[in-house]
């Protein structure tokens, strides 16, 4: 199912459109000042809707952690629909350190210990039993190449169209390799800062659902 912030952005993005990120209230006694104005080049508008309608998929990678002179590495699995996620998360030598079960109903969290903790959301769920918080919930959109719900300050295109950099939600995204999986051009490489944490993940494999990989096939 095409999520909401999809039909704003064709909406937006038809042609060669401005995209306002910065809009200026101003005063009464003051000009506003001129809002920034992105190009967003049609080959970005052209790949933003061909990964549209992918909104179900599996990862297979590794993720790297580093926060406060902290760092953890690992594998990855991620499986994700727009109701549920599956994320295993593992320790370099190949331990599971935590499974996370997400359903319309909250989200669960078994560590290796076989311990339960249950939260309304991800991210409040790793911060309290992990000790860091990643946004599960954005990063479902970051992960495939594309802005989330919400206002993004900057936005940057490759040549292809395809993103390289993204601002958004106080996280500064950065795509530094992209790899083809049923003829999408989906990201390999990704690595994820703010304030407090530095995040990269390195997507080994992806898999698609049935009805978009149909959809690509001749």
């Amino acid at each position: 199912m095409m999520k909401t912030w999809l039909i704003s952005a064709v909406l937006m993005l038809s042609g060669c459109a401005n995209l306002n990120l910065h809009p200026d209230t101003g005063s009464a006694t003051t000009t506003p000042a001129a809002p920034e104005e992105i190009i967003i080049p049609p080959s970005a508008n052209q790949h933003l809707n061909d990964i549209a309608s992918i909104n179900d998929f599996k990862l297979v990678g590794r993720i790297g952690i580093q926060m406060q002179g902290y760092g953890l590495s690992g594998p990855i699995q991620w499986q994700h629909s727009p109701q549920t996620d599956d994320i295993d998360l593992y320790s370099p030598l190949g331990s599971k350190v935590a499974q996370i079960n997400k359903t319309e109903d909250g989200v669960t969290l078994t560590n290796q210990d076989g311990k339960i903790y249950k939260a309304q959301d991800t991210e409040s769920l790793t911060q309290l039993t992990l000790g860091w918080r990643i946004p599960f919930t954005s990063l479902s959109d970051w992960v495939i190449g594309r802005p989330t719900q919400g206002v993004a300050s900057h936005v940057g295109w490759d040549d292809t169209g395809k993103l390289s950099k993204l601002t958004q939600d106080g996280w500064e995204i950065s795509y530094m390799e992209y790899q083809f999986k049923n003829n999408h051009a989906l990201p390999s490489k990704i690595n994820l800062r703010n304030s407090k944490m530095n995040v990269r993940l390195i997507v080994e494999s992806w898999e698609l659902s049935q009805a978009v990989t149909a959809q690509n096939t001749p």
